[in-house]
């Protein structure tokens, strides 16, 4: 019965992630990990998930026993943290355009990365591309409210 329960949540989690709504995905996920903790594909799932939405320490802790995305996931957190260090001094000193560059540099564009770089860009004054990667954020998690309050503020302000 338990069991059940636990992979009729991994389905709906799988659904969810076929139709890029990563927040959602991600709560069914832990939903069927607290049925099932030994639920190798509900795993991975909650962290490719969570890679994806930039939550890359909540992918490490998902995807432990998968050995080589858990490589991947640690070295892409090692250069997001290296990045935004960078950024955060960029953005303190008003250098826009230098902290998109750090953002960009990055390589994998989360949902987190993309929210940011278009945080970047609307602070620099450049409405249409800032909506643009509130725009692909919002196709990668349609579920995030976030990347939501974004896009209406970005076009509330553009008016």
């Amino acid at each position: 019965m338990k069991e059940e329960l636990a992979m009729r949540y991994y389905q709906l989690a799988l659904s969810c992630a076929k139709k890029r709504n990563l927040s959602k995905a991600v709560i069914y996920a832990r939903h069927s990990l607290r049925l099932n903790a030994e639920s190798e594909k509900a795993h991975k799932l909650l962290g490719l998930c969570l890679y994806e939405l930039g939550e890359l320490d909540s992918a490490m802790m998902a995807l432990k026993g998968f050995q080589e995305l858990s490589r991947e996931v640690c070295a892409e957190r090692e250069r997001t943290i290296e990045a935004l260090g960078r950024v955060r001094e960029f953005v303190a000193r008003k250098k826009w355009r230098k902290a998109d560059v750090c953002l960009q540099g990055v390589g994998h564009e989360s949902v987190r990365l993309l929210n940011m770089r278009g945080c970047v860009k609307a602070a620099a004054g450049r409405y249409g591309q800032a909506t643009r990667l509130f725009s692909l954020a919002m196709n990668k998690d349609r579920g995030n409210r976030r990347t939501q309050r974004f896009l209406i503020l970005g076009a509330v302000s553009l008016r």
